[in-house]
């Protein structure tokens, strides 16, 4: 199953940053008040689901270990514990993150950059 994850390496962008333990699965955060002002890095942050770390770079990597309901009960166990979501808004979010790393494909590097998620390209 192709998943997010934290990188491997660092983030090469200016301003980048990987706090995250390599490997570990990743979402997307709350943006806080400050974030919206671009003060403190959320809004182009991920947060690491066992570390609760950021990074401003993530990894689409395959991970055979895990089905899509192995995956949708790790994601949505850490939105109702962390958050207190409803199981159904977290198990759609968990959704939401599969489809990300299916339509980038494995390997692939993305940030984020306003509300959009864009892929890193190597550079030339």
């Amino acid at each position: 199953m192709l998943v997010l994850a934290a990188p491997r390496g660092e983030d090469p962008r200016d301003g980048g940053f990987v706090h995250t333990v390599a490997g570990e699965l990743v979402i997307r955060p709350f943006v806080c008040g400050a974030g919206e002002h671009g003060a403190c890095g959320c809004e182009r942050s991920w947060a690491g689901v066992t570390s609760y770390a950021a990074t401003t770079l993530v990894e689409v990597v395959d991970r055979p270990d895990l089905t899509p309901a192995t995956y949708a009960d790790l994601i949505a166990r850490y939105f109702t514990d962390v958050w207190q979501w409803k199981a159904d808004d977290a198990r759609e979010e968990a959704q939401e993150l599969a489809d990300i790393a299916d339509d980038f494909g494995p390997g692939a590097l993305l940030y984020i950059e306003g509300e959009y998620i864009h892929r890193l390209e190597p550079r030339p």
